[in-house]
């Protein structure tokens, strides 16, 4: 009885000072953001990824911060963000798979089936690529407000694991926003925690056709991190064939013919992968291969580099 009383008296606590709100209220309030919000994003992501990239606003939950950051998606990184002004406290978690499929695609193949695909933990250039998205995302938040004035958008490191809530941040009463992102045949989860608090002082723009481009000016920037990735490269000459027992029986000193008798190819790797082929030589005192052509088309090459 005691503990129930409790309960309610803090509940009670938090509508009185404006910490929380009536649900209803503060459905429609986050319903009014989404309309508002994801037309933008949806121009934004596009552009800055190159495929068409549509959000659908899906379900409103309320809760306490914590409560909201154990029920987001197990396959899916997170990411703290804040708008100057407005709130600091902005969590976004987005689905892997979908990040996965999306820098594939972006490295010149197509996008590939969700079922394709094993959620994992995301590679440095594919948290990048997550990096990009939750900050057009937040850019589109800070688009729908009209009051208050907003500043500045951050986003921290990309986190891998659900956040802990700190101190007594946790039991902030907070609304959480659940959305589709789809992109070709790709459907994926995306969810937003915000205070109410926050949601509750905001005065939020009619939705609108008029949709922002943006260029996407981290293309470059990602581009330079899969040049200059670093990979080890070995090049494989064929040998003439043997049987299992003319293997079985070498030694030491015994010399095996290459199976080329004129010019002597190699199959250049990198990471496994089988990139050029390669005419066998030697320059001074060291053994030297000459690219001679693609084994594999450049931008799959590229793919199976970065997969790899």
């Amino acid at each position: 009885m005691t503990q129930s009383k409790s309960k309610m008296d803090s509940t009670l606590l938090a509508r009185m000072t404006g910490q929380s709100g009536d649900r209803q209220t503060l459905e429609a309030l986050g319903l009014a953001l989404a309309e508002c919000a994801t037309p933008i994003f949806q121009t934004a992501a596009s552009s800055a990824t190159g495929f068409a990239i549509t959000a659908v606003f899906d379900e409103f939950e309320d809760g306490s911060q914590s409560e909201l950051l154990a029920s987001l998606d197990v396959n899916a990184v997170t990411c703290k963000a804040g708008i100057g002004g407005w709130c600091d406290t902005i969590f976004l978690s987005g689905n892997t798979v979908f990040i996965i499929a999306l820098l594939e695609g972006m490295l010149g193949g197509n996008l590939p089936a969700a079922a394709d695909i094993t959620p994992r933990e995301l590679s440095a250039i594919e948290c990048d690529v997550s990096s990009v998205i939750f900050k057009r995302f937040v850019e589109s938040l800070k688009s729908a407000i009209t009051d208050p004035p907003t500043g500045e958008v951050t986003t921290e490191a990309i986190l891998t694991e659900t956040p802990e809530p700190q101190d007594e941040s946790g039991s902030t009463p907070s609304v959480l926003l659940k959305f589709t992102l789809t992109a070709g045949d790709l459907d994926a989860p995306f969810q937003v925690i915000l205070p109410q608090r926050t949601l509750l002082k905001t005065k939020i723009a009619e939705p609108t056709d008029e949709q922002p481009v943006e260029k996407p000016e981290w293309m470059e920037q990602l581009s330079n991190q899969v040049t200059n990735s670093h990979v080890t490269l070995e090049a494989n000459i064929a040998l003439a064939d043997s049987t299992l027992g003319e293997i079985a029986r070498l030694q030491c000193g015994d010399i095996l013919p290459f199976a080329d008798e004129g010019t002597v190819r190699a199959l250049l790797k990198a990471s496994g992968k089988e990139l050029f082929w390669c005419e066998f030589g030697k320059a001074g005192n060291r053994y030297t291969v000459r690219i001679l052509e693609a084994h594999a088309p450049e931008q799959e090459m590229m793919r199976d580099l970065v997969s790899g």
